[in-house]
This record gives structure tokens, sequence and C-alpha cells, in this order.
């Protein structure tokens, strides 16, 4: 299996070279020069030529081979019909153009080294249909579509699995056909020889050029859409059936054995291949040409128009009538169901078939989601609309298997109804995320009357085994947020565009102002890694008891202790500082701890709940109250994140020349400072602000976090921020500009970080999963949010000291009317946003 493994990687891999490679052979193969004298028959011992096959067919004769090309026909559709079981029509094409017609093609070049005369084989075609194995081709072109970035490997793989088993089947196949050519009769020997040909070539063509056929679509299949690559393929759908292999071989060792004993007498004057051939089947002098073969090939006759109108009904009913019959299921009744936009039928598909898409397109018919049908082995007809069996059976299997993925829809929903399944874990027992978001849609929609509601809500083309038991619970799909970008904006001498994901008017278009006026002298920041924080509530009985462990948390020998025992926990979390908060008997330990790059709220609380199980030997008669006392401060506004930091402290600075603020902000440098001490520092100090020194550092902060996969809770300590603007230059023109932001807490890896937008974001910034040095992205990170809310900062306070907040607003969150009559009315405040 490794060596075939090897083999189809190394054709996946090498595409384009093995496919000019097998062509060229073709057409050397189809330009031999065939001359007008005696050709050697290089077939062999018991392919014969027959020298009577141009006559024209007897009537009775021509109605048996109608017969027989009719049922080969019908034999082949009902093949594919059943390989929908297998993959999607889409994929059977694929196998169909690229296995079948491709090897009819090298086999009739092959053939015409043998025969001048193709047109005496026509209906040898026929015979391969019956036996060509198209299911093995239609399971390839599965593995080959869905191979996303890795195809090499995984077509190799499913070469290993299929190869072995291709090559025994080959090998029956043709030792079945070749019995044929034991039976006396001329033309059907003529006829099983071909069929041996065709056989050998499929099978060269299905382990060398097919494999590099797939790899070459599934590469401009990516670069269409993201393609789920485990979706559609698996190892055991593809490994043979051991008890079926084993008497495979059986009859082929007796199949060899005929063979053997019915062609060992050769003649030895001879050799082989003359020997076996009497002097009439000795080959002729054919004048004709290869292309005059091919014409006799589709000559005209009564037969022929039987088998293409055939042909013909049979395409169109596949192509345009399959689906609709067996397929389309709607998706809440389980009936079929068409739907018509734009005078072209939009389908449905069914409950079970919808998680087993590879490439999933979201379409919206009347404002409701709809699935295009790609259809997958575990969701046939059959079990869609399989009758749902009783409760007791149902749960029996439920709890025999201890999944639900051999149950219908309509029995999950029923064991969910009788609170038999949770409805939180719906995607751990069905084993699919996407039937589990599926079937909690449908549940919730009827329980609650709210059918309408989601059917609104999108659902498809999302990750939600990234979601699972990391982000969300019960989910029933997802929202989606405008992602805009403000910038360049240059931080510390590197420009960079700033993903921001918001649905407030003006945000992005005010910070993108404020990164142009910045321009490319850029912001200078610097990061201090404060650390995350836990604080537990412990109570002791007594004050004397207290002041005794907060003694000994003060020593160093045992803050030692106590540190190796927070380290034990992780590989990254480092314990910093334990400080304690007094409140007679009750003691707040406030854990402080480096993190990495991941923001670290759980590393943290893990590391301090193993402090205190070892703090608790020391101290039996202490009590943990909660492993967070609210002194940590997380989620709140707290003086105590403002004073001694939480996550990261970042500083930025710039200095805006009098140019740009006079260009760009329509503002001068004295105006703009004086409103900031006003605004910003005044304002703030008499509302008793804690952390608030700023205009709106939060719309920043936000839309960043939310775009990157951050803790959007977080942005309450997050937003902490000091803006401070000054008069500086030689004229006292220029203004020098900096915010203090001591609590941002970020993390690149973790949490929201994992899912595929945010995770995008993040790779748009170049702070993508954990850095070389520990913390250095996240640190980056928060040097971009700082030096973000910067430019928003400087943009906020041009407009106010200008008066257009109110105009902006209206013109990205009003219509037309609302911006001419505020644009008349300059002193009318139609609407005043958040600060």
């Amino acid at each position: 299996m490794k060596v075939w493994g090897a083999h189809g990687e190394f054709c996946a891999r090498h595409q384009w070279e093995v496919i000019v490679a097998t062509l060229a052979l073709l057409a050397c193969a189809a330009s031999v020069d065939h001359g007008s004298g005696a050709r050697v028959q290089r077939c062999a011992g018991w392919a014969r030529a027959c020298p009577g096959l141009e006559a024209e067919y007897q009537a009775a004769d021509a109605v048996v081979m109608t017969f027989v090309r009719c049922a080969a026909l019908l034999y082949a559709y009902y093949q594919v019909s059943n390989l929908q079981k297998i993959a999607s029509k889409y994929l059977l094409i694929i196998a169909g153009l690229f296995s079948t017609f491709a090897s009819f093609i090298f086999t009739s070049a092959l053939a015409s080294l043998f025969w001048s005369e193709l047109a005496s084989i026509k209906d040898a075609p026929f015979l391969f249909l019956l036996v060509a194995d198209v299911a093995r081709g239609a399971r390839m072109a599965k593995a080959g579509w869905c191979a996303g970035e890795d195809q090499g490997k995984r077509v190799g793989k499913a070469l290993s699995l299929l190869g072995p088993t291709a090559t025994l089947d080959t090998m029956l196949a043709v030792l079945l056909v070749g019995v044929g050519g034991l039976s006396g009769v001329p033309r059907l020997e003529h006829l099983c020889t071909f069929a041996c040909l065709a056989l050998l070539v499929d099978y060269l063509v299905f382990v060398t050029f097919y494999p590099a056929c797939l790899s070459l679509v599934a590469d401009f299949a990516s670069g269409r859409k993201e393609i789920a690559p485990d979706s559609l393929f698996s190892e055991a759908e593809l490994r043979p059936n051991p008890v079926v292999q084993r008497v495979k071989m059986i009859m082929a060792a007796g199949l060899l054995c005929v063979h053997l004993t019915s062609r060992w007498p050769w003649t030895r004057d001879s050799g082989i291949f003359e020997g076996a051939l009497s002097d009439d089947m000795k080959p002729t002098n054919q004048d004709n040409v290869l292309f005059h073969s091919y014409v006799k090939w589709f000559s005209v006759s009564a037969d022929y128009i039987v088998i293409a109108t055939l042909l013909c009904a049979l395409i169109i009913k596949f192509v345009f009538f399959e689906e609709q019959k067996n397929w389309i299921i709607d998706m809440n009744d389980m009936t079929v169901k068409e739907v018509v936009q734009n005078d072209k039928p939009v389908f449905s598909i069914g409950e079970e078939a919808k998680s087993d898409f590879c490439t999933q397109t979201d379409e919206f018919v009347d404002g409701e989601e709809v699935e295009w049908p790609v259809l997958s082995p575990s969701s046939s007809a059959a079990k869609l609309n399989a009758k749902k069996r009783s409760m007791a059976e149902c749960l029996e299997i439920y709890r025999s298997e201890g999944v639900c993925t051999s149950l219908s829809d309509e029995e999950v929903v029923m064991l969910v109804e009788q609170s038999h399944i949770p409805m939180h874990r719906l995607e751990t027992v069905l084993c699919d995320p996407l039937r589990g978001v599926r079937l909690r849609r449908r549940i919730v929609g009827a329980r609650f009357q709210t059918e309408s509601a989601i059917k609104q809500l999108s659902y498809l083309n999302y990750d939600y085994s990234r979601v699972l038991n990391a982000c969300c619970e019960n989910v029933i799909g997802y929202v989606g947020i405008p992602l805009g970008y403000a910038g360049p904006l240059v931080v510390d001498g590197k420009a960079y565009m700033i993903p921001m994901a918001t649905t407030e008017g003006a945000l992005v278009a005010s910070t993108n102002r404020g990164a142009k006026a910045i321009g490319a002298r850029g912001v200078t920041s610097v990061v201090e890694d404060v650390g995350m924080t836990r604080a537990p509530a412990v109570k002791l009985p007594n004050v004397v008891r207290a002041h005794e462990c907060r003694q000994w948390l003060d020593n160093k020998e045992n803050y030692a202790i106590i540190k190796e025992a927070f380290d034990s926990t992780s590989r990254f979390a480092r314990l910093q500082e334990v400080h304690v908060g007094v409140d007679g008997a009750t003691l707040y330990l406030r854990f402080r701890a480096t993190t990495g790059d991941a923001m670290g709220m759980n590393m943290v609380s893990k590391g301090a709940e193993n402090a205190l199980k070892l703090l608790k030997n020391y101290f039996p008669d202490m009590e943990v109250i909660s492993l967070s006392g609210n002194y940590c401060s997380d989620k709140k506004a707290a003086s105590i994140n403002w004073v001694k930091g939480r996550g990261k402290r970042v500083v930025c600075e710039t200095i805006i020349s009098c140019e740009n603020l006079r260009n760009i902000f329509k503002t001068d440098a004295k105006t703009i400072a004086r409103c900031n001490k006003i605004k910003n520092l005044s304002g703030s100090a008499l509302a008793g602000s804690i952390g608030g020194n700023n205009a709106h550092a939060a719309n920043m902060v936000t839309a960043i976090f939310i775009a990157t996969g951050q803790d959007p809770a977080q942005n309450v300590t997050s937003s902490n921020c000091s803006t401070s603007m000054e008069v500086c230059g030689d004229n006292n023109e220029d203004l020098y500009v900096t915010c203090t932001m001591p609590s941002l807490e970020v993390g690149t890896v973790g949490g929201g970080t994992v899912l595929p937008a945010q995770s995008a974001c993040l790779e748009i910034l170049g702070v993508k999963g954990a850095g070389l040095r520990p913390a250095e992205n996240s640190a980056r990170l928060a040097s971009l949010i700082c030096a973000t809310v910067l430019a928003g900062e400087l943009s906020l306070m041009a407009a106010l000291v200008n008066s257009d907040l109110v105009k902006s607003h209206m013109r990205h969150n009003r219509s037309t009317v609302n911006v001419q009559s505020v644009t008349k009315e300059e002193g009318l405040v139609l609407n005043v946003p958040k600060l």
C-alpha cells in the first residue's frame, strides 16, 4: 500500500508531466504508419482476426446486438445512478470524463496497433461498459475534488487504498472476459480481445493519468472556494471487504488455471504468437487508415438510431430529472420541493444530506438560506425517507451505540423532545457539527414559534468544529458583522491595514482619516507585558490567622514554593506576583502571571487553583470562598487595573504636522489641544470616570476585538486610555499626541482566534498564532490597537472642534434626505452618537 500511495502522490504532485507524457504516448500510438502491406498481429494468442467482420449484419444478428447494446447502456445507467450515493453528480461528471472517456480514447489509439479496421470491433465498448468499474473512478474523484491544499498526499492515500483492489479487479475481469476467447466463435473472440485490452488500458489510466487530472482539477477548484477535505473522503469508505477480496483471488486463480490448460499446446517451430494463428487467420493487407475506421463507427443504421435515442434519453433524464425525483427534499417537512428564482430552479436539500457538503453555497430565496444539493454516501434517498422507528427502538440504538449517526433527523428530534438527548449535545451525539446546528434550529424554531426568524439567520459555510467546546454553545447560526479596514497606519516603521468589525457608520472612515493625518511619520509604541490576573477570595477563621497567611506569602522562600506550584500547570504561564488585599479575615490573593501569546484567563485560573491547594496544606483552616473575588478585576471598571495594569501596558506617541492639521482636520494644534484638556481630562475628572480620559477609545478597541477574535466583554478594562495632546514644534504649531493604555487584554492564540475569519484578520496584521518569542505577537497586536485608538482619537477631536460630528454620522448612518436637512440646518442635532 505504501508503494501505491507513493505512486499516487507522485502523479498528483507532477500533474503536467504525467498528463503530457501520457498524451505524447497516445499521439505516438495514433500516428503509427499502418502501411499497405501485411502487418503482424501483436495481440495475445487467443485474439484472431476475423476476415468476415466487415460484412453487413444479418437482420436477426442486428436485433440481438441492438438488444445487447441497450442492455449495456441501461446497466451502465443503473450503475451511475447508484453512484450518487457515493458522490455528487459533479464528481460523477469528472469521473466519467477523465476515466471512461479517457480510457476509451487511449484504448482506441492502442487498438490501432493491433487492428487496422476499428469498425470491426464497434460492439466491444458495450462489453467494456458491462465489466468496467466506474465506482472506483467516482471514489477517486471524491478524494481528488476534496483534496484542498494537500491534494498530493490525499490522492496518494486514496490510491494506496484503491490500487490493490483495482489491480485484483482488473486481473479478474481480464481473465473472465478472456474466457470468451475460448468459445470458438470468431466475432466473440475478437470482441473479448478488445475488451481485455480496454480493461488493461483503463487500469493504467486509473493509476497514472487519472490521479494527475484529479489533482489538477482540485487545484483549480481550491482557488474558487475553500473546501473541507475531510467532509467527503473517508478511509473506511475506500477499504475493500476482505471476504470479497478472498473470493476474487480464488476466482482469479481458477480462471488462470483454465487459461493455462487451454493455451498450453503452443507450436514450437513458429513461436508463441505465430504458432497460435492458423493460415487462414493470418493478417491481410489493409489500406484503410485510422480516420476511415472511426467513420464506420458512426455509420447510420436502424440499430444505431435506437442506441442513440436511448443514450440521449438517459442523459437527459440523469441531468435534468434525476435530482428532482430522488434528492430534492424540503428542509422542514422532508417533502419534495422546488423553488424558482429568476426563472431558474433553485433546489433545497434534505436534512440528512446537508451535513455532508464538501462545497456549500449560500443562496437566499425569499429571504431563506438554502443549500445546493451535493450528496454523500451517508445521505441516500432511502435513509432520508425511511419510516420513523419507535421511541423504544431509537432509544435502544442510541444507548447501544452512544451516538445517533444511524438515526434519521425525525428520530433524533423525537429523542430530544423526550429529553433523552440534551439539546447542547447534538453536535457530539451526531458526530456532525453542521447537522447538529441544523436540527437545533429546527427544534428551537418549533418550540418557540420562531421558524421564520431563524430561517433568516445564516448557518452554512461555517466551521462549527472550531466552535464546539471553545467559543459558543447551543449554536443556531452565526451573525455577520461588516468588516472594514483603516490604513495604511504606520506603526514602528511598518505600515499596517487595520481590520475593524463594526456596525457604527463613520467609525472606520474617521479612523482612516486619523491614519492619513499621521502619515509616513507613523506612531512609535512601547509595550510592557504586565500579565493576566486572577484573585481568589479566601477566608481564615480570624484576623490573626489572616495576618499570618499574608506574612507567609510575603516571605520570598514561601513565594517560590507557590510559584513552583503555579508554573507547573502550564508551559507558558509564569507567576510574577501575588498581591494580597485584606478585608477583615478575608484575603484577596491577586495572582499576576505572564501567559505568552494567549490572553491567559484560563491559564491563570488553573495556576491559581493549584497554588491554593498547596497553600491549604500550610493553612488547613483556610476556606476558599471563590476562585474569583473581583479583585482581579475582570470585565469591570476598576482602579486597580488602571494603577497596576493588566494584560499589556502600551504607550503610543506621534507628532502631527501643522500642514496635516490644516489640510486634513481643518484646525490647528492649539484648538485641538485645548479641546482635549477640557473634554478628556477635566470633563472625565468631573464625572468621576475610571480610566476614561479619552474621547472614544472603546470604539476602536471593540471593533478590532471582534475582528481578531478577542473577548468583546473585556473592552471594559481594555478601553482604559489616557489621551494627551499638546502643542510642539519650533513655532508651536505641530501637535504632540500620546495614548496610554495600561490594561489591554489581548491574545493571538486560543479563544475566538481559532475561528477562520478572525484568524484571517490576525494573519492580515502578521500576528497570527504564537511568535518566535513569548508574547511577541500579542504585544504587537496590543501596540497596533493602541496606535489605532490614537488615530481615532485625533479624528474625533478634530470633528468636534469643527462641528463635523453630526454631519458625518448623518452621511454614513442616515438617508440622503437627512444629510440634506442637516446641511441646511447647521444647528439642528438629529442624532447624537455615543462618545
